[in-house]
């Protein structure tokens, strides 16, 4: 038996997206300025916008040992988590090339995965915003749709 899987999205300009959304990717620009990316040159800001509704920022930590970094999802979301209590809504991921280009910030499977973990224990979703290289933005209503057939802790169980 041959199944399918799709989802929604919707791609935005800025103009677009609700004063909420646009307050959360000026945040994520802005962290785009503190990333470390000595080796590949590719900055990464994300800004993750907490219940209460302050805004958590992280941005990518490159490592000469390439495993010892972390994306900026990652860093936002675990600064968010380390220093509140609050559910999470939502998530912005923007990326700059080595020419300063805006370019495709579509987060990575580990990064996916943490974002379900999370959305999983708070019981809700976390919508997920991110920037492409034409300045437009996909917007998901829930982290889940980017880890189909997943693996999560009600797995374990």
């Amino acid at each position: 038996m041959n199944q399918s899987f799709t989802f929604e999205y919707q791609r935005l300009t800025y103009d677009e997206l609700t004063p909420a959304d646009q307050q959360l990717i000026d945040a994520a620009m802005q962290a785009l300025d503190g990333a470390h990316a000595p080796y590949s040159h590719f900055q990464v800001g994300s800004a993750v916008l907490m219940a209460d509704g302050s805004v958590v920022t992280g941005n990518n930590q490159e490592n000469a040992a390439y495993p010892s970094g972390l994306c900026a999802e990652r860093v936002a979301l675990f600064a968010a988590k380390s220093q509140s209590k609050q559910p999470i809504q939502a998530i912005t991921v923007v990326a700059r090339n080595a020419q300063g280009e805006m370019a495709d910030a579509f987060s990575c499977g580990n990064c996916r995965q943490v974002m379900l973990e999370y959305a999983g224990q708070q019981q809700e979703g976390l919508r997920v915003i991110m920037g492409d290289r034409t300045g437009h933005f996909i917007v998901l209503a829930d982290t889940r749709q980017l880890l189909p057939f997943s693996f999560g802790s009600e797995t374990l169980g």
